[in-house]
């Protein structure tokens, strides 16, 4: 296959002047620090609360559960425990175990499926407040992702401002 490097030059030629004139046409920029709006926003708080709440009695057992198996490998380490005592302890342990694994991927797989619903609709939110903000203060381009912006671009505090006004 033979290179065409006149074509191929004025491709780049082309790609580089257009990406140019939509940088000349973008005359107001703003960013958004989605983690900041998760964690500082009022509605976050309290989908934090919500979730402890609804979540905390249930991880509170499972800690008492690990608390037993650690009480139970502390009697097995010792051993002071005659051969029927210890393949008894044995299968506690493992039952323990067992169980333990069990109830801590129904808790986290319950978890983030409420989590994810609660932090969706925070999203929901924050994205209305955004597109308001862009239509009112006639923004060209607002953007939730960057390696790097400068401070006079971040519109994150007037996002969770206005968020923390909704109800």
């Amino acid at each position: 296959m033979k290179l065409n490097l006149p074509r191929m030059a004025a491709a780049a030629a082309a790609v580089l002047l257009a990406s140019h004139a939509v940088a000349d046409s973008v005359q107001k920029l703003g960013f958004i620090d989605t983690e900041r709006v998760y964690q500082h926003s009022v509605q976050a708080q309290r989908i934090q609360t919500t979730l402890q709440n609804e979540f905390g009695a249930r991880q509170q057992a499972l800690q008492r559960l690990r608390d037993q198996g650690i009480a139970l490998k502390a009697r097995l380490d010792q051993g002071r425990l005659s051969p029927a005592e210890r393949r008894r302890t044995e299968q506690q342990l493992i039952a323990l175990d067992r169980d333990l694994r069990r109830q801590a991927a129904q808790l986290t797989e319950e978890y983030n499926l409420r989590r994810n619903e609660e932090f969706a609709a925070l999203q929901n939110n924050a994205n209305t407040v955004i597109r308001n903000i862009a239509e009112k203060e006639k923004y060209d381009l607002i953007v939730q992702e960057a390696v790097f912006v400068t401070q006079q671009y971040d519109i994150t505090d007037r996002v969770i401002k206005l968020l923390d006004e909704m109800k």
